[in-house]
């Protein structure tokens, strides 16, 4: 049987629009009724010692406790995804491979475009992490940011804090020297810097804290932005999950139970 053009441009077509519903229905618009079908919540956040860590043979952290508290009330199954590079876990969120990425993201402009936001979880800033004169030659810590031009500052690859450095770049109207490092996080970097291995690093304040505390030859004193509110991410298309999400968050961020674990994380 001879089969025409016609037929086959049909048959194309028709294969276009199922593969086409296929992968709009599976990577794309995953909402609360499908999560809920499934029983299982994804979800995507990066290993330090506030938001997710292992300790003995135990699981803790802040985001840990908070979406293990969100799934009991939603009544589903969380399943970890442990990943530092936030463009990754953007990426797999909107293909459909996680459902949120739950970690302390700065609500920005730029970010928006890309993921839809949370209500706010906490509020933090950024920090220069830098050595205290004692350790560093009697050379004082910088305290006004006009000074880190030319400055060559450490962030992991992907961070957040990019984003706010190169603004400070504008601000200063001057160059400062970003280097982005794989494989690397925040709180690798802070001991770099405690060690003199780099001069300059950025983190976040809760982070610096807990880390600094440790590590005497560290400063952390000197900001670098002001307060940021800090959100979960989750994709545009899924409008009834981030209803839930944010229903959840307006009652439990008033409780004292998330004081209590706020305070276990946040000192």
């Amino acid at each position: 049987m001879k089969i025409s053009k016609k037929h086959i441009l049909y048959a194309t077509a028709i294969l276009m629009l199922i593969a086409a519903f296929v992968l709009d229905r599976v990577t794309r618009k995953v909402d609360i009724e499908e999560i809920q079908e499934v029983g299982v919540l994804r979800i995507a956040t990066d290993y330090n010692s506030v938001n997710y860590f292992i300790e003995g043979d135990s699981v803790r952290g802040f985001q840990y406790e908070l979406i293990n508290v969100m799934c009991d009330s939603l009544g589903l199954k969380p399943e970890w995804v442990v990943e530092n590079n936030l463009d990754k876990n953007i990426e797999d969120l909107n293909a459909g491979r996680i459902d949120i990425v739950a970690r302390n993201i700065p609500v920005t402009t730029e970010l928006r475009e890309k993921v839809a936001f949370s209500l706010p979880i906490v509020n933090t800033q950024q920090v220069l992490i830098q050595r205290k004169a004692k350790y560093n030659n009697k050379v004082r810590p910088i305290r006004n940011q006009i000074f880190l031009a030319k400055k060559k500052i450490y962030v992991p690859e992907n961070s957040p804090s990019i984003l706010r450095l190169k603004n400070l770049e504008s601000e200063i109207a001057d160059t400062i020297f970003i280097k982005e490092m794989p494989n690397y996080e925040s709180e690798q970097l802070m001991m770099m810097v405690a060690k003199a291995d780099i001069d300059f690093a950025v983190c976040d304040i809760q982070t610096a804290k807990i880390n600094a505390s440790l590590m005497p030859e560290i400063d952390i004193k000197t900001a670098i932005s002001f307060m940021q509110m800090q959100s979960w991410a989750m994709r545009h298309s899924s409008f009834g999950f981030q209803a839930k999400v944010d229903s959840f968050l307006i009652h439990f961020l008033k409780t004292k139970a998330y004081r209590d674990i706020y305070r276990k994380y946040y000192k």
